[in-house]
């Protein structure tokens, strides 16, 4: 997975983006009983979790990072 995700760490500008960026694909690869929420991909208990700092990361990353979908 590290060999996918380094192709794209030139479309993002700090090392933070490059790991929530990993967080998010291994988040969304990996095998899950619930929904692909953010506290689910983070790891996290619904609504209980939301207040995590991972949650928080992972919804900062999600809607902060200057990415496009192309």
């Amino acid at each position: 997975m590290e060999q996918y995700a380094a192709r794209f760490d030139d479309l993002f500008f700090s090392l933070a983006q490059r790991r929530g960026f990993r967080e998010y694909l291994t988040g969304l690869l990996a095998p899950r009983e619930r929904n692909k929420t953010i506290t689910c991909l983070a790891g996290a208990e619904p609504v209980a979790g939301a207040g995590m700092p991972g949650v928080q990361r992972l919804q900062f990353f999600l809607s902060e990072s200057p990415w496009e979908a192309e």
